[in-house]
């Protein structure tokens, strides 16, 4: 039965991604370099492993931001903090039809530096079960480019 309700909480949250908090040591030293090389007024910096980037959360001039680097520390993606009322209406809609349970406590607008793509990612903010929704403007799940 416990296995079902997993395979059901599965299928119904679609687009949720994991985001696995690291510390600094584990962050690999190209990318930790470029990060303060790019950004070096960079504050309440926090590290997290997603969908095999790594990605630096930090406040600047008091705006959350956030970039994403490779093990040899190029910038695969950059962010900043978005209002919910601000996202596209697809996604809006995406999030009230599909995630009704969900709350959602921050957004970002992330583009991709290769391809110039937009995303947006929205942080649930329950206690247990938090995770990234992350939606096209369009309101569906984008195709990712995994690290190499």
């Amino acid at each position: 039965m416990r296995t079902f309700i997993l395979l059901l909480t599965a299928l119904l949250w679609g687009p949720v991604a994991h985001a696995q908090a690291i510390p600094d040591a584990q962050v690999p030293p190209l990318a930790f370099m470029a990060l303060q090389q790019l950004h070096p007024q960079a504050q309440n910096v926090k590290w997290k492993r997603v969908q095999g980037w790594y990605q630096a959360s930090y406040m600047q001039s008091n705006a959350p931001r956030l970039v994403r680097f490779d093990i040899n520390g190029e910038v695969q993606a950059t962010g900043h903090d978005i209002a919910l009322g601000a996202l596209p209406l697809p996604v809006q809609h995406t999030l009230v039809t599909y995630y009704p349970t969900r709350t959602i406590c921050q957004a970002y607008e992330v583009v991709n530096t290769h391809t110039g793509g937009l995303s947006y990612e929205m942080a649930t903010c329950e206690t247990n079960f938090s995770r990234t929704i992350t939606l096209t403007g369009n309101g569906r799940k984008p195709s990712r480019r995994r690290p190499q």
